[in-house]
């Protein structure tokens, strides 16, 4: 396999901003999808967080951001799977 055939094409999905309301209570957040593709894998990343948090041009960039940190602790967290004796 290339080496290019192992890098995921990643599109933006989508952004909403959400809002809940429970017993008087609101929550407000932004929920920013993506997709991540490559042959015989595809995902769909969703990461969200509260709107007080973010300004709006930062948004993307932000859910970028966690979404590398996200994948990052992943990677360290699978590292073994697939060997003898690791889970």
């Amino acid at each position: 396999m290339a080496e290019d055939e192992l890098l995921f094409e990643i599109e933006l999905g989508g952004v909403d901003r959400q809002i809940e309301i429970d017993e008087g209570t609101t929550a407000e957040t932004f929920d920013v999808r993506f997709t991540c593709s490559r042959p015989d894998c595809s995902m769909e990343v969703r990461v969200s967080f509260d709107v007080k948090t973010v300004t709006t041009l930062e948004v993307v960039p932000r859910a970028m951001a966690e979404m590398h940190r996200a994948f990052t602790v992943l990677a360290a967290q699978s590292a073994g799977w697939g060997e003898p004796g690791k889970t």
